[in-house]
C-alpha cells in the first residue's frame, strides 16, 4: 500500500508540476484572444517626401518637404493591426507650391511574417505592409489614399525601431512618396498566448490515469496473494477489517472563452472514473468553476464561474453521483497558471 500511495503522491505532483509551467502542447500558428486593452501601440516618425509628378520645367527634389507622423494602433490578432496616423501640414505640390495641409488615414496593416511563419513574440524583423484612406484639411478638403511598406526591428519586449517606404496621395492628383524612420512604444498587455492543444492535453490526462490504475491492480494483486497467505493458516483467528479507501485523482473539464458549456464528449468520459468511485464509496464530489480574470468584469467572472460549475455537476448527476453529495463552488476570475485559457476550467476533486 505504500507504493501505491508513493505513486499516487508522483503522479499528483506531476499534475500540479504540468498545470503550472508553461511548457505545455500547443496548436501551431493559433493563439488565443486577447483583450481589448491588449497590444497597443503609440509610433513616432519623421522623414521626407517628395512629389515624383511635376509639371514641365519642375525638378522632382524642388518638391522635397519634411513628413513627421503620430500614430496610434492596435494588433488584433499577430497578422492583423489597425492604425490611425497623423500627418503634419506641410508638403508641396507639382508645380514646387508650398501647400499646407493636416491628414488623418486608417490603415490595415498586414504582419506577413506572423503570417506564414508564425508568431512570435522575440522575433527581432516583421514585414508589414499597410493600405488605408483618410481626409485632409486645408486647401481642398479631399479623401486621399496611402499604401506603403513597415520594416519593424525589435529592441525590446517594450520598443522597436520603425522604417517605413510609403506613397500617399493628397489633394486632386498630388502623389507624395517618401521614407521615415520612426520609433514604436507598445502598450497595454503585449504579445499573444498560444491556443493550448485540448486534444494532447486529454491523453496527457487519460496516460497519468492509466498509470494511476495499473498501480491500483498490481496493490490489488498483492492484496489477493496476501490473503491467500493468510487463509493456509486455519489455527490462526484472523479478525480482518475492510477498510474503504478512496483514491483519485483530481479532475478538470476545460471551457471555452465566454462560455459555460462542456466542449465535447472527451471531457464527460474523463469524469467517469471520479464519478464511479463518489458511488461506490458514497464520496462527496466538490466542483469548484474559475473564469479567466483577465477579460470580463469581476461580477461576470464570478457568474460564469458557478455556471461553469453547475453544468459539470449537472454531468455528474447523470452519471449516478447522488446530488447531495455534491458541493458546488465559483471563485471567479482567476490568474492562478499560464496561459490564461488554463483558468477557464472546472476542477471537480473527492472530498
Amino acid at each position: 500500500m505504500k507504493k501505491f500511495l508513493m505513486a499516487l503522491v508522483v503522479a499528483g505532483v506531476s499534475v500540479c508540476a504540468m498545470a503550472q509551467t508553461e511548457d505545455y502542447p500547443v496548436r501551431k500558428h493559433s493563439v488565443q484572444t486577447n483583450s481589448f486593452w491588449s497590444n497597443w501601440f503609440i509610433s513616432l516618425g519623421g522623414g521626407v517626401q517628395v512629389s515624383p509628378v511635376t509639371n514641365e520645367g519642375v525638378d522632382m527634389f524642388d518638391t522635397l518637404t519634411p513628413n513627421f507622423t503620430v500614430s496610434l494602433g492596435k494588433w488584433f490578432t499577430p497578422g492583423l493591426g489597425l492604425r490611425l496616423q497623423s500627418h503634419l501640414p506641410s508638403y508641396k505640390n507639382e508645380a514646387g507650391e508650398q501647400l499646407n495641409g493636416y491628414a488623418l488615414y486608417g490603415e490595415t496593416m498586414f504582419n506577413l511574417t506572423n503570417m506564414f511563419c508564425g508568431y512570435k513574440q522575440d522575433r527581432v524583423y516583421n514585414a508589414i505592409p499597410y493600405v488605408g484612406a483618410g481626409y485632409m484639411w486645408g486647401n481642398k478638403g479631399w479623401t486621399p489614399w496611402t499604401v506603403g511598406y513597415l520594416s519593424t526591428f525589435r529592441l525590446c519586449n517594450s520598443f522597436s525601431l520603425d522604417l517605413e517606404l510609403f506613397a500617399k496621395q493628397y489633394v486632386e492628383k498630388n502623389i507624395q512618396v517618401g521614407a521615415a524612420l520612426g520609433l514604436t512604444w507598445n502598450i497595454g498587455g503585449r504579445g499573444f498566448d498560444a491556443s493550448p492543444d485540448m486534444a494532447a492535453l486529454t491523453a496527457m490526462h487519460a496516460a497519468q490515469l492509466a498509470s494511476l490504475n495499473e498501480a491500483l491492480a498490481a496493490e490489488q494483486n498483492e492484496n489477493k496473494n496476501l490473503k491467500e497467505q493468510l487463509a493456509k493458516k486455519p489455527k490462526e483467528v484472523i479478525k480482518e477489517k475492510v477498510v474503504k479507501e478512496v483514491l483519485a485523482a483530481p479532475q478538470s473539464v476545460f471551457f471555452a472563452f465566454n462560455s459555460s458549456a462542456i466542449a465535447s464528449k472527451k471531457e464527460i468520459l474523463n469524469l467517469e472514473s471520479l464519478a464511479n468511485m463518489a458511488k461506490n464509496n458514497g464520496a462527496k464530489l466538490k466542483v469548484t468553476g474559475y473564469a479567466d480574470s483577465a477579460t470580463g468584469a469581476a461580477a461576470y467572472n464570478q457568474q460564469l464561474s458557478e455556471r461553469r460549475a453547475k453544468a459539470v455537476a449537472k454531468e455528474l448527476v447523470k452519471l449516478g453521483v447522488a446530488e447531495e453529495n455534491i458541493v458546488v463552488e465559483g471563485k471567479g476570475g482567476v490568474a492562478e497558471v499560464k496561459p490564461a485559457s488554463y483558468n477557464r476550467r472546472v476542477i471537480i476533486e473527492a472530498l
